[in-house]
């Protein structure tokens, strides 16, 4: 790209460029070095003999931002001259039962390319994973994405419609998937996987609706209302509240976001994880049901459209291969949790936490 070196000019009064729209700068014949304020653009432009381009005096470089699980809402400014980022998104997962050889669901993994054109700042939510909570079952894991600066973290309406990019958090496990591979449903995906068994196993997430509860279940959970799936929440598994006091686990936006696991009853089951729309917590017939995995989301957002999108799930515990093949890919991030072992790098039983990596050219990297 052209650069102007204003001290070559050897300017003592002010200078004043020509002043021309893009459409009548597009019907100039113009010089190479011919230098414009586009009014339309409201920026300096130079012709470099082949196209208009920003007069800057710093080429762009490619930079790259990782966030990880901090507890809270992180954010990425962009850079007035960044017109895309790409972000790579995954999601974090379910924990196990905490006194029988079970597993959690992965998280999924979604990447994209989002236009940035129209500026501001993007919010950054970066999921936390589920573990053991009541009885020892496993709690839904949370979600990660990329949302519009209009999230709050306190109401899930307006969260949901903030949405651009998002994986999906796995659910919980339950004691009925003893020695399997497969206890929570992986999440992520434009549906999130069921967890196991078929017959009391929460339902994942989808594209239109939380994944449904397939039995009444007992205590809060009656009636199903609170044990399907919701919008960016995971299910509460039969027995729970829809509570941190009722399941024993955050209960909140980062780790187990409403992906609960059960608070009682002797339900032993496994929450759902949180997603665009979360997994079904698990039932009680068979006992011990495992939570659904979230669903993730690719649509974008009116002010930042999306291009190039995917979202991917796992296989029970297993992240997909898309996520672990990615080169920004860190040992444990969104597996699903183990008994007895520290898959996830956060302790025995709890799942692996998500991550966000948003690659971007500027100036300079953005802190």
């Amino acid at each position: 790209m052209s650069t102007l070196n204003v001290n070559a000019l050897n300017i003592t009064e002010k200078l004043k460029l020509p002043n021309y729209t893009t459409t009548q700068r597009d019907a100039l014949t113009p010089e190479v070095g011919l230098l414009i304020y586009n009014t339309t653009e409201e920026t300096v432009e130079i012709y470099n003999g082949t196209e208009w381009g920003a007069a800057t005096g710093k080429p762009l470089q490619q930079f790259s931002k990782t966030y990880t699980y901090t507890g809270a809402v992180q954010t990425f400014p962009i850079p007035v001259e960044t017109v895309e980022v790409t972000a790579y998104v995954w999601g974090p997962g379910g924990g196990a039962e905490g006194d029988t050889n079970t597993r959690g669901g992965a998280g999924g993994f979604t990447a994209g390319t989002i236009n940035t054109t129209n500026g501001g700042t993007l919010k950054i939510v970066v999921g936390g994973a589920g573990a053991p909570a009541t009885q020892n079952n496993g709690s839904g894991a949370g979600y990660s994405g990329v949302f519009t600066s209009s999230w709050g973290g306190s109401n899930s309406g307006t969260d949901h419609a903030a949405s651009i990019l998002i994986a999906g958090g796995g659910g919980g496990a339950a004691n009925s998937s003893t020695g399997s591979s497969h206890g929570g449903g992986a999440g992520g995906g434009l549906t999130g996987q069921k967890g196991n068994p078929s017959g009391s196993g929460g339902n994942g997430g989808t594209q239109t609706g939380g994944g449904s509860y397939v039995q009444s279940g007992g205590g809060s959970c009656t009636g199903g209302t609170q044990c399907s799936g919701n919008t960016l929440r995971g299910g509460v598994a039969c027995g729970g509240g829809q509570d941190p006091s009722g399941v024993g686990w955050p209960g909140g936006t980062y780790g187990g976001n409403w992906g609960s696991a059960a608070g009682g009853n002797g339900c032993n089951a496994g929450g759902g994880g949180a997603g665009y729309y979360g997994g079904a917590g698990g039932g009680g017939s068979p006992n011990g049901g495992n939570g659904g995995g979230g669903s993730g989301y690719v649509g974008g957002h009116p002010s930042y459209p999306v291009s190039n999108a995917n979202t991917y799930t796992g296989n029970g515990e297993v992240p997909p291969s898309q996520a672990t093949g990615s080169s920004f890919y860190q040992s444990g991030i969104g597996v699903g949790g183990a008994y007895n072992q520290n898959n996830g790098n956060n302790g025995n039983h709890i799942g692996g936490h998500g991550m966000v990596v948003i690659v971007y050219e500027a100036e300079q990297a953005v802190n």
